[in-house]
């Protein structure tokens, strides 16, 4: 039988009651360094005084004006804020172990990859590249819309993960309107730039989602789609801060477009002629025939530009049509209206120009064939054109 001389006993040790939780879930001594005790260093796990020292931060950051504050846009885990300056020179902030690294990757594939996709003209590249990131870190409703853009993008290359990113897309651009619709009722110089580079993102998200049945392009659940009311915003953006616009950060961009764009066309082209003697023909009441030749014109120099002239059309050159349409034109779509219909399937000739971009592909065809359908077999007659350009061949 062992006597208790010969029994080890346990070390006795000073107990700490301001430890940190880690250690003490562990039952060991806590060092109490901070921002991360030694235990909890050595064994590579978060520290739970990082964590309140990260509250601090928060804490004090609050308390300063709303300009002095910095504003983290995106909601990851384990964010942390800059320093600003206090008693002791700068307050030190810790440094979490966590990264949003899904962001990460969906910004740095923007950067290497979407941004190109854009344009073919190297300055406009070098535009989407570099400048549009540096807008988004200044207003967090264009960095969620990088991100939307960039997620679809991945799931157009990565297809066996296509609903991950779908999801990383829809939660992102969710997040960008929700955040610019309050600035959307101040625009000004300060916000025209950040605002104009939404609205044309948001126009990419809407063609880079997957196509579906009932997926009418500009409609959403038989109401005119949230994303071209927003495009057509653009216009009210222009109208408020033209020149702000034009020699601010997106000087470079519409510089490169008026050198490649500055031209005027005075006659229509032989395919809109034919539907503007049909629009004669068809309409009786002034207002409606005015409606729709004005529509019938806004698109004809985007037809001169490709047709005429072979310029290979970017985006600007086929939406900028969408801007210009009066509302009407577009209530008419939404009743299905047929020369409304027939028009618009004019109008995909122009996206079936833009099928070089891989958030374009496919969608001439989805739509065209979507307005045969809605358009009875007399009227169907009015698309020859359009089904022979795009080469959709009509179901027999």
């Amino acid at each position: 039988m062992r006597t208790g001389s010969g029994l080890k006993g346990r070390r006795s040790h000073q107990k700490s009651r301001t430890g940190c939780q880690q250690c003490k879930q562990r039952k060991v001594k806590c060092g109490e360094e901070k921002p991360t005790c030694s235990n909890c260093r050595r064994h590579e796990v978060d520290c739970s005084f990082a964590f309140s020292q990260t509250k601090a931060s928060t804490s004090i950051d609050n308390q300063l004006p709303p300009r002095s504050r910095t504003v983290t846009p995106l909601c990851a885990p384990g964010t942390t804020h800059s320093g600003s300056p206090g008693d002791n020179g700068q307050l030190q902030t810790a440094v979490s172990s966590e990264l949003h690294i899904p962001d990460l990757e969906l910004l740095h594939h923007y950067t290497t990859s979407t941004a190109y996709t854009f344009s073919l003209h190297p300055l406009l590249q070098t535009f989407w590249r570099v400048e549009v990131p540096r807008i988004g870190f200044a207003a967090p409703y264009t960095l969620r819309a990088i991100l939307a853009i960039s997620a679809l993008h991945l799931a157009f290359l990565r297809p066996e993960k296509v609903q991950l990113y779908i999801t990383q897309a829809n939660t992102h651009h969710e997040a960008a309107l929700k955040l610019a619709t309050p600035e959307m009722a101040t625009i000004g110089p300060d916000n025209s730039a950040p605002l104009f580079l939404l609205s044309a993102l948001s126009s990419f998200i809407s063609c880079a989602k997957p196509l579906k049945l009932g997926n009418f392009f500009l409609l959403e659940d038989n109401n005119i789609a949230d994303w071209l009311l927003l495009i057509r915003g653009t216009g009210t953006i222009l109208d408020f801060a033209d020149e702000s616009l034009k020699s601010g950060p997106l000087a470079s961009m519409f510089s490169v477009r008026a050198q490649h764009r500055n031209f005027r066309t005075s006659r229509r082209h032989h395919a809109l002629e034919e539907l503007h003697q049909l629009i004669l023909t068809q309409v009786q009441d002034q207002h409606m025939l005015h409606m729709y030749i004005g529509t019938l014109d806004e698109m004809n120099r985007s037809f001169a530009m490709c047709l005429e002239h072979n310029l290979r059309l970017e985006t600007a050159d086929v939406f900028v049509w969408l801007m210009r349409v009066p509302y009407d034109f577009l209530v008419l779509l939404r009743n299905y209206e047929p020369l409304a219909l027939v028009i618009l399937g004019y109008f995909c000739v122009l996206l079936h120009q833009l099928e070089w971009m891989w958030c374009m592909k496919g969608w001439s065809t989805h739509l065209l064939s979507q307005i045969y359908d809605q358009l009875r077999p007399t009227h169907r007659v009015w698309i020859r054109w359009p089904i022979e350009q795009i080469g959709f061949l009509p179901p027999t």
